[in-house]
């Protein structure tokens, strides 16, 4: 495996990304995180991508869509942001739509195939993210996303948290797949606030990580993303703690 980069998802910051990208930026490289991941709408009133990020020394990890409501604009856009800024990752989610059903995952199998074949011509690699959805049943909506889609075209972006949550082991689920296995989202919950879709900061909740990482170990994985939806506390504050646990305890 070459070394892992470590990214920081802007959810945590909520809407600020979209009036304040550069203080968000700020932040980020404060916190010794070597690049970001977002949605493409926060690159909509910057004109080079590549210029707010390479001056903070930060790289593009990766753009997240869904894949419900993405059109091959959105997906021509988000590509064309991604190439300014040097980015090979668009990451997609919510196939299964809002019934989370088998007919959704096929349709939605396809658009990924088509959209990871768009990318794929610009030096792109399509990952799709899970949520709990797709792990339920034997992860049964990702097995319905492989085998109607091309390894060549689309990989998986692991998401930790919701593995766990879905009722698998993050870490077996990335050893079972692991010849499709991309990107990682590293995302934390204790065993009671995973029952009511809680978040904590890495290290803090019952994801085995260190297992996570020694499963990724023998894969081509670039970035591994630290991703936490919700905080109690700053968003600097709990990435902070966050990025502090993979330095100190897993040497990332």
């Amino acid at each position: 495996m070459t070394r892992l980069k470590v990214g920081a998802q802007l959810i945590i910051w909520g809407q600020r990304p979209l009036s304040n990208f550069e203080g968000v930026l700020d932040e980020v490289a404060s916190l010794e995180y070597e690049g970001i991941e977002a949605s493409p709408e926060v690159f909509a009133r910057i004109p080079d991508p590549m210029k707010p990020l390479a001056s903070r020394r930060l790289g593009l990890a990766g753009l997240h869509m869904d894949v419900g409501s993405a059109s091959v604009k959105t997906v021509d856009y988000a590509l064309t942001v991604l190439n300014k800024a040097e980015g090979h990752f668009l990451l997609f989610s919510g196939a299964g739509g809002r019934e989370n059903s088998d007919e959704n995952y096929r349709r939605n199998s396809k658009l990924l195939d088509e959209y990871g074949k768009r990318a794929k011509k610009r030096g792109i690699t399509v990952c799709y993210h899970n949520h709990w959805q797709e792990i339920v049943n034997d992860a049964h909506g990702t097995r319905i996303i492989l085998e109607n889609t091309s390894p060549e075209r689309v990989s998986l972006c692991v998401d930790t948290y919701w593995v766990k949550c879905g009722g698998l082991s993050p870490a077996e689920f990335i050893k079972e797949h692991g010849n499709r296995v991309g990107y990682l989202h590293l995302k934390d919950g204790t065993e009671e606030g995973i029952r009511k879709y809680e978040f904590t900061e890495l290290g803090q909740g019952a994801v085995d990580f260190p297992a996570v990482l020694r499963a990724a170990k023998p894969l081509r994985i670039e970035w591994a993303v630290v991703e936490q939806d919700r905080t109690n506390r700053t968003p600097k504050e709990s990435m902070a703690m966050s990025r502090r646990y993979l330095k100190e305890k897993l040497a990332l």
